[in-house]
C-alpha cells in the first residue's frame, strides 16, 4: 500500500498547483472576453471552444507522434536523431491547424453566435487557451511535490491563446464578407504558424542544452521574450483592426435590418 504520510501531501501540492493553472487560465479567458464589447459571445460557446481546443490538442500529438516517426524513418533511413527544427515543424504544422479547424467548425455549425469580424480572433484564442491546457497537464503530470505553477506554464498559456487568435483571425473577416478574408485567413494561420515554429526551435534547443551541458545561453532567453512581444503586438493590432470591422458591421446591421 502507498504510504499515506507521502502520498496526502503529494496530492494536496498537486491540486493546489493545478488549482493554479486554472485559475491563470480563467484570467486569460477573462482578458480576452475583454475584448468583445459589441454582440457578446455565450459563455457556453467559449467553453466549447476550450473543449474542443483541448481535444484536437490531443489529435495533434497523436498526429506529432505517428508522423513524425514516419517522417524520421524517411528522412533519416540510418536511424539519426530527427531535427529540433523538423520536430518544432511538426509541432508547430499541427498544433495551430488544430486552433483553426475548432474555429472553422463553430463557424459552421453556430453561424447565429459566429456573427461579427472579431469573432475568429476571439474563439481562436479559447481554442488556444484550451490546447495550452492541455499541453499544461500532460507536462506537468501528478505528484508534483511543489504546490507552486512552474513559470514557463503561464507563458505557455499566454502563447497558445495568441498564436490561436492570429491563426484564426481571419476567419472572421467571412461574416462581413471583407476581401481581406482571402488574405487573412491564410495569412493568419502561416504567421501563427511561424510564431510557434520558430518559438519551439529555441525551446527545444535550450531543453538539449541545459539537458547535456546545464547551461542556457543569452539568446535562449532573450529571442523567446523577442517572440512574445512580437505575438502580443500582432494580437493586440488585429484586435484593433478587428474591433473597428466589428462596430462597423454592426452599426450597417442596424441601419439595415434583414427583411423578415
Amino acid at each position: 500500500m502507498p504510504d499515506c504520510g507521502i502520498l496526502v501531501p503529494v496530492l494536496l501540492s498537486t491540486i493546489l498547483m493545478y488549482c493554479t493553472l486554472a485559475i491563470c487560465g480563467l484570467g486569460m479567458g477573462w482578458l480576452v472576453v475583454k475584448y468583445d464589447l459589441h454582440r457578446h459571445e455565450p459563455w457556453w460557446l467559449l467553453f466549447l471552444a476550450m473543449v474542443f481546443g483541448a481535444g484536437m490538442m490531443e489529435l495533434a500529438g497523436l498526429a506529432q507522434v505517428h508522423g513524425v516517426a514516419r517522417l524520421a524513418d524517411w528522412l533519416n533511413p540510418h536511424g539519426d536523431t530527427t531535427s529540433n527544427t523538423v520536430l518544432a515543424l511538426a509541432a508547430a504544422l499541427t498544433e495551430e491547424l488544430a486552433k483553426f479547424l475548432v474555429v472553422g467548425g463553430i463557424a459552421i455549425c453556430f453561424r447565429r453566435q459566429f456573427d461579427e469580424p472579431l469573432d475568429g480572433l476571439i474563439y481562436g484564442a479559447f481554442a488556444g487557451l484550451g490546447a495550452a491546457l492541455t499541453e499544461s497537464v500532460a507536462t506537468l503530470g501528478f505528484g508534483q511535490h511543489s504546490p507552486f505553477l512552474p513559470a514557463q506554464e503561464p507563458v505557455r498559456l499566454a502563447g497558445h491563446l495568441i498564436m490561436g487568435g492570429i491563426g484564426a483571425f481571419g476567419l472572421g473577416l467571412v461574416t462581413n464578407r471583407s476581401r481581406l478574408r482571402f488574405l487573412a485567413i491564410p495569412g493568419g494561420l502561416l504567421l501563427a504558424m511561424l510564431l510557434h515554429w520558430t518559438w519551439d526551435i529555441i525551446a527545444f534547443d535550450a531543453a538539449d542544452k541545459y539537458h547535456d551541458f546545464q547551461l542556457l545561453h543569452g539568446w535562449h532567453t532573450v529571442l523567446p521574450i523577442g517572440l512574445m512581444v512580437v505575438g502580443m503586438a500582432v494580437f493586440r493590432w488585429l484586435v484593433k483592426v478587428g474591433s473597428a470591422m466589428t462596430a462597423s458591421h454592426v452599426s450597417s446591421a442596424a441601419a439595415y435590418p434583414p427583411h423578415g
